[in-house]
Order: C-alpha cells, then structure tokens, then sequence
C-alpha cells in the first residue's frame, strides 16, 4: 500500500453509481487495478518513518572492536549527509575566517559545524547502495587484537533488516517536512540550527526528567506510570 496517496485519489474519481454498491464488478476490478498497479514515479514511499537514532543503534557490535568508531562514522555520514548548500555557506566562511575547510573544521569542532549545517537522508534509491558498501567494507573486517569480524551473525541479520527499511523507505526523509529550526544567527553570520528529529527531543525531555528525579534504572516504569496516570485524568 505503498502508493495509497495516488490510490486514494484514484477512488475519490470513481463514479457514484460504482462506489455506491460494494460487490458491483466494476468497482472490484477497477480496484485489484489500483492495489496492483506500480506507485507513481514521483509519490513518496512511506510517510511512517522509522527513528533515525534507533535505526542507527540496531546493529550491535563489539564496543572493543578496533573499527568500532571508524564504522561508526562512516555509517552516520552515509546515512545523514550534509545540505550541500548550506556547507558550501559554511565552507567559505572557515576558510575566511578560520583559514579551515569544511572538512578541517569538522575534525577540530564538530560541534560547529553540526550547530550550522542540517543533515539529511536521502532517497532510498541514493541510501541502499551507500550503507551497502559501507556494511560490506566494515562487516567482515578484523580485529587486530582478537581476530574476530565486526559483523558476527547476529549483527549481519539486524544489517540486512536495517537494508530492508531503507528500501522500503522508512529511513529516507519526508520531502517538504522541515526537521530543523532556525536557532539565530552567530557572529560570523552563519545561520545557526536545532534539530526537530523525534528522539532527542522526547529522551531530552520527559525521560530525562524523569531519570534525573527517580534514576535511569526504573525509568521505563515510571514512564509507563506517568503516562497510564495522564490517561486516567
């Protein structure tokens, strides 16, 4: 169902005479036509997206793993790019200023650089054959210490799950939906940026409330608690 926007359309055209009776023969091929038909070029896979930070942490490696922070990296950097035009912007004003790259000043201030340039994820199309190659690079590589791969077979099966739901579009961005919001402008004149992706938001704030009153360890209790007592309100 991924082309129900189109389909739904589709169905808002048909005639009176057909929509009025369920069973009528017309309306149930003209339907198995509609579900069966490709989606149009131009329709968004999904509009449900699977959180960007959550997808990210479903593989589980070794936190010993020599390449641990190298795959790391290079995983997030592949998955979330950076709004071309806004690096550009961000990129002559280091260089003028600080006499950086971009790149430079990612390696020296990473926190400037994320606070001035927004990220996003592109189009499954773009995505799969990014994290394929970097999972195919990274997975079966060894550790110098212990010999053993990243990827063991678990790891290699949350992987290909991760694939899964770039293909399908759960990972790649909504077209027109705005995941950042303009935070002022700094001294060197560059915008500034806070990112709106769900899960900072939510882990920032009532959970962290909540952690910082009754402790991490019974936090999802006392989640489940607050919540269940707001319903009864």
């Amino acid at each position: 169902m991924d082309n129900l926007p189109g389909k739904k359309r589709q169905l808002n055209d048909l005639p009176t005479e057909i929509t009025s009776t369920i069973d009528n023969s017309a309306f149930l091929t003209l339907l198995h036509k509609i579900i069966e038909s490709p989606p149009d070029q131009d329709c968004e896979f999904t509009r449900l997206k699977k959180d960007i930070f959550h997808a990210f942490h479903m593989i589980p490696i070794s936190v010993n793993h020599g390449l641990r922070a190298a795959f790391l990296s290079a995983f997030r950097d592949h998955l979330m790019r950076w709004d071309p035009a806004t690096c550009a912007v961000v990129d002559e004003t280091c260089c003028r200023v600080f006499k950086l790259t971009f790149d430079q000043m990612l390696a020296k201030n990473p926190r400037f650089i994320a606070s001035r340039t927004p990220r996003y994820v592109p189009p499954p199309s773009v995505l799969v054959p990014a994290i394929q190659h970097v999972f195919s690079t990274f997975g079966n590589a060894l550790d110098a210490k212990t010999g053993q791969p990243l990827f063991n077979q678990q790891a290699w099966k949350k992987a290909n799950a991760v694939l899964d739901l770039a293909r399908e579009g759960y990972l790649s961005d909504v077209q027109g939906v705005m995941l950042y919001e303009k935070a002022g402008i700094d001294q060197y004149g560059l915008q500034k940026y806070n990112c709106l992706r769900g899960t900072s938001k939510v882990e920032g704030g009532p959970h962290g409330d909540i952690y910082r009153k009754f402790g991490a360890l019974h936090g999802m209790l006392l989640s489940f608690v607050f919540i269940f007592n707001l319903t009864l309100v």
